[in-house]
């Protein structure tokens, strides 16, 4: 297994996990565990590390460059096991090792490995490391995700490494963005804000804010996850400033799950008459394991660049549908329309005689920040024509609103 040098004397030494599908309730194509190895005159360092398996990757890439035995310093930047799970395997090869991380992030590796033979070297923002014509600086960023966040900062080469911020999930041969294309890895990296990131917005804006008071200048920025952003850093860093403001697109998302079809075919007219309007509108059906439907994961990426979002259900047992409950409950949690725009929505959906469905997908938009516009669209049983030019009408209103915003 190879390393890549990513500049002179730092080198990508990371894993590649083609397999997995499934991560945080997010489905993705595989990922890629970054790790990284600095090597200075006089001491080499291993930013960040891999999940739990994969350290031969891992320390066959190292030797690709030097002896593993050769590393005189590990840093964590992260706790969570997919940046820290060769960690053990690591200390026992390297015993006494010092590991830079945060106090928090001393903490974390106490619970979650028997660190008691590990040699703990605490770190604050600005502290740094000299490794020999290569200065490393620390920057904690408490809560981007995780209370034991950093970031490692190589001043020399002015390249960030950010943990998880500015990742994206994808498994590719491709290492850095200009081989991948900038536009698929912004793609994928509006995945990865969209579905993990959004609820923490006002501290991206903070960090962002804090990293231009220092003048701290970035060249490249190499994440955990995903490909290094060295020629599109710029931009990378510009969407999250756009995301994190809550800059969007002239959109409407609809999102609905459907019994017997009625809320699939309001669905459809609200659809029509948003495009009436020239509005883009995605119309995504939730997955259920039965038929091929949009995960809620994917529709996030939608969520975070819509104006607008409508969400329908018919009645189950007097609540809503499970996989629209399913849905609204990773919405709440997410809480898009709590970024610095407006987001509009409201419910639709078929019933039997009650409701229900429609009340509490009102509530648990609300709950997510967003600006509910009325009290929801439902038909009972099967929609007729006027339901259908009813709910056109509504999706006409709904476009001109978002132009408005």
């Amino acid at each position: 297994m190879k390393s890549i040098e990513i500049v002179n004397g730092v080198y990508w030494v990371g894993a590649i996990d083609w397999d997995l599908r499934d991560y945080h309730g997010y489905t993705l194509p595989g990922t890629t565990y970054n790790a990284y190895l600095v090597v200075g005159d006089d001491k080499i360092a291993l930013i960040d590390s891999a999940y739990p398996g994969f350290d031969d990757q891992i320390i066959e890439r190292v030797r690709s460059v030097v002896d593993p035995k050769e590393i005189d310093v590990l840093i964590g930047n992260h706790v969570e096991v997919d940046h820290s799970g060769t960690l053990p395997a690591l200390t026992k090869m390297l015993p006494g090792v010092p590991i830079y991380c945060t106090a928090n992030g001393k903490t974390g590796f106490q619970k979650h490995y028997d660190t008691k033979d590990w040699n703990f070297h605490v770190v604050k923002s600005g502290d740094t490391l000299d490794l020999g014509g290569k200065t490393l600086a620390f920057l904690e960023a408490p809560l981007l995700h995780w209370p034991d966040s950093m970031f490692t900062y190589y001043a020399e080469e002015k390249i960030l490494f950010p943990n998880d911020a500015f990742g994206q999930h994808i498994a590719s041969s491709e290492r850095f963005d200009d081989e991948l294309g900038r536009d698929v890895a912004l793609k994928e990296a509006q995945k990865f804000y969209g579905n993990l990131i959004t609820p923490l917005a006002p501290r991206v804006l903070k960090k962002l804010e804090e990293v231009g008071s220092l003048g701290i200048v970035i060249n490249m920025i190499a994440p955990s996850h995903g490909v290094i952003w060295r020629s599109y850093a710029s931009d990378i860093v510009n969407a999250y400033l756009n995301w994190s403001k809550g800059a969007s697109k002239d959109k409407v998302t609809i999102v609905y799950d459907s019994m017997h079809g009625s809320t699939g075919t309001l669905a459809k007219a609200f659809a029509e008459g948003i495009m009436e309007e020239g509005v883009e509108v995605k119309v995504c059906l939730l997955k259920d394991g039965k038929s091929e439907g949009t995960h809620r994961s994917n529709i996030m990426a939608d969520v975070l660049d819509s104006k607008a979002l409508l969400v329908g259900s018919p009645n189950l047992q007097n609540q809503l549908y499970p996989t629209v409950a399913d849905f609204l409950s990773y919405l709440k949690g997410l809480k898009p329309g709590k970024l610095g725009k407006k987001k509009l929505g409201f419910a639709f959906g078929s019933h039997g005689g009650s409701v229900v469905a429609i009340k509490l997908i009102s509530a648990d938009l609300k709950a997510a920040g967003i600006d509910v516009i009325n009290d929801g669209f439902g038909v009972q049983y099967r929609p007729e024509s006027a339901d259908l030019e009813r709910a056109t009408e509504l999706g006409r209103d709904l476009a001109r609103r978002v132009k408005a915003l």
